[in-house]
């Protein structure tokens, strides 16, 4: 699966939806979520994978929420435990207190593992870094990868000093 950045199929397959609304899909261990997926409406048609409309897939660790990722559209392919969140897709960090932007991500649920293939922005305070080939991490956004990126250095020494 990849991001496709078309709507095309979605749409012409809408006549033979199988459609819900408010859904939320979510996986457990222990009795603590580990992630959570909303949509506005979801299409079921595709036995393989859901189509999604305005996902929201909150991350959590230790039974807290730590991250979410938002878009306009998604999916979630069942056999590959993976979703693709895409248009204006954004990565907020909770814990890292940090914004991730990009066209589309990735979410492996198997190995834990975002990622971005095009052009992504990385934001905390006035400082930004921009992988022109994307970004790969964990949930829990401890450690990011940054393929081919250039830095935007903040206007004055406090932007670098934490609050």
């Amino acid at each position: 699966m990849a991001c496709s950045g078309n709507n095309d199929e979605m749409e012409a397959n809408e006549e033979h939806a199988q459609l819900a609304t408010n859904v939320s899909i979510f996986s457990s261990k222990e009795n603590q979520k580990e992630w959570l997926l909303l949509a506005d409406t979801v299409n079921f048609a595709d036995l393989q994978s859901a189509t999604l409309n305005n996902p929201f897939l909150n991350l959590k660790q230790n039974g807290e929420d730590s991250a979410r990722i938002t878009g306009k559209v998604g999916s979630f392919d069942y056999t590959k435990h993976l979703v693709s969140i895409e248009g204006n897709a954004r990565i907020e960090s909770l814990a890292e207190n940090l914004v991730i932007s990009a066209n589309c991500f990735l979410y492996n649920i198997d190995t834990d593992q975002i990622w971005s293939n095009g052009k992504t922005i990385v934001t905390r305070g006035n400082a930004s870094i921009t992988a022109k080939n994307g970004i790969v991490t964990d949930s829990q956004l401890n450690t990011i990868e940054f393929k081919k990126q250039s830095t935007r250095l903040p206007d004055s020494i406090q932007d670098f000093k934490q609050k």
